[in-house]
């Protein structure tokens, strides 16, 4: 069983440079993830330069670890966006959501990419007295949507491989603007009307776009009180048809299902188990739960950051400073949406949808009161861990200790032991041991190191890695 995503099956790993020398730029884009790389390809033909930074590999944060459904029937959303910020913001997500689709539709056409793209029927499957109420609005914007008792189902919505899809993308945009691999950004400093962007080298710059999935800055939009974060829970079974469809639930736990087929083999993707990550910290039985008695062929995990009103975040947050984060797991619409929107807002274009996904969007009194829930989660989930280091779950195989002031972990595996720091450099939450992805992960805002320690993903700045001392006592 392979417990990283299948999107890494069937692709060539392509490589770019890294930066090792300071440069300047007119436009700097920070994240190699569906949004940087689209945002890039927007960008393409612009007489300014542009350059794009990823501090590990392209694609292989968030977006090779998505379902990668290409949909606008997303659970019971638009009722939800309704309810909670009002029907104009509703139809502009809806509107939104199918130009990303158009977007991306066209893209592959015109670029000839070949990257497993299928048009599927779409479902939700509820017993909610929403399921009518999303059926009427759809129904109210002319959407050819279908309903029985318990499901409604629209048909011109599509999946396909994620990484296909942007390392060709990244291909064509890297012809025209420039891309650097490995090439950390820790600092954004603002002098003089300009940017320094400092990390392993610096890089000054009129425009920048913070596209990662949660911004290493906390200041000036700290997000970790506007969000929360949602983990789940992927397998890939290998099954003989391809059904050429999804669908999700909305009860809980949400399950969410799509099938990808290679031409070889065809694959049934189910997610579900979603939860704050500052909760149900279990990882192993979160997975077996998933699994269940099936035996999959891939098993993996994602993060997704959860907005208060539904919505995403997409624009600037200080002058000549922008910000894409927030999708609520529809990560392959809202990037190529944060793309469209960010391209207008860097050429100083009106666009339709940026107030409606502006970050300092107005919050009405009950979005706003899941700020002090989100900062009460996170400062739970932090107490928590402090207190309880060595979960009662965890395998013997890890030993936890002190040295030189540092809370510190050692784990053995196959054979040879690995030490680490158990703080997050982020904010200082107590890591969890991820049995089943051998990976030390944040609960509070989803940073990710290997089993060594090298960072992977999320907002921390740095490595856990530790060198232990000859004379540590157990």
């Amino acid at each position: 069983m392979e417990t990283k995503s299948i999107w890494f099956k069937d692709i060539e790993e392509t490589k770019y440079k890294t930066l090792k020398e300071n440069i300047d730029t007119d436009i700097l884009i920070i994240g190699g993830g569906m949004t940087g790389i689209s945002l890039l390809y927007e960008l393409k033909d612009s007489k300014k330069k542009v350059v794009l930074v990823e501090r590990n590999q392209i694609g292989h944060g968030v977006t090779s670890r998505s379902t990668a459904k290409i949909n606008y029937l997303q659970g019971i959303m638009y009722s939800k966006i309704k309810k909670l910020v009002g029907e104009k913001a509703a139809i502009d997500y809806l509107e939104s959501q199918r130009l990303a689709i158009h977007t991306i539709k066209d893209i592959i056409k015109k670029e000839k990419i070949d990257c497993d793209f299928e048009n599927v029927t779409s479902k939700v499957y509820s017993q909610d007295k929403e399921l009518e109420e999303e059926y009427e609005f759809l129904k109210s914007q002319n959407i050819p949507v279908t309903k029985e008792k318990n499901w409604i189902q629209v048909s011109d919505t599509y999946v396909f491989h994620p990484l296909k899809y942007l390392q060709t993308v990244a291909s064509i945009a890297s012809k025209t603007k420039i891309i650097y691999e490995h090439t950390k950004i820790t600092e954004i400093e603002e002098k003089d009307g300009v940017y320094l962007c400092k990390g392993d080298v610096t890089i000054k710059a009129k425009q920048v776009i913070l596209a990662c999935h949660y911004p290493f800055e906390l200041f000036p939009f700290f997000l970790p009180i506007r969000t929360y974060i949602e983990k789940s829970y992927i397998m890939g079974n290998l099954i003989d048809l391809n059904k050429k469809e999804t669908f999700i639930t909305t009860g809980h736990p949400v399950v969410s299902k799509r099938y990808y087929d290679n031409k070889k083999e065809v694959y049934e993707l189910i997610l579900s188990e979603s939860h704050n990550i500052c909760v149900k910290l279990n990882d192993k039985k979160n997975f077996e739960n998933v699994v269940g008695d099936s035996k999959p062929k891939y098993l993996w995990s994602n993060e997704d950051i959860m907005t208060a009103d539904s919505l995403p975040f997409i624009g600037k947050i200080k002058d000549q400073l922008y910000l894409a984060t927030g999708y609520n797991t529809w990560g392959m619409t809202n990037s190529v949406l944060a793309s469209i929107i960010l391209k207008d807002l860097l050429n100083d274009k009106e666009n339709k949808y940026a107030s409606t996904f502006d970050p300092y969007r107005k919050m009405n009194l009950a979005t706003l009161g899941q700020y002090p829930i989100n900062v009460l989660s996170n400062t739970i989930g932090m107490v928590q861990n402090k207190i309880f280091k060595r979960k009662k779950w965890y395998p013997k195989n890890i030993k936890f200790f002190r040295e030189n002031g540092k809370s510190l972990a050692t784990v053995s595996e196959d054979g040879k032991e690995y030490t680490v720091l158990t703080t997050c450099p982020h904010m200082g939450c107590t890591l969890i041991y991820n049995e089943i992805e051998k990976t030390w992960d944040c609960p509070c805002h989803a940073s990710r190191f290997s089993i060594d320690g090298t960072w992977l993903k999320g907002p921390s700045k740095k490595d856990i890695t530790y060198s232990i001392s000859k004379n540590t006592k157990d």
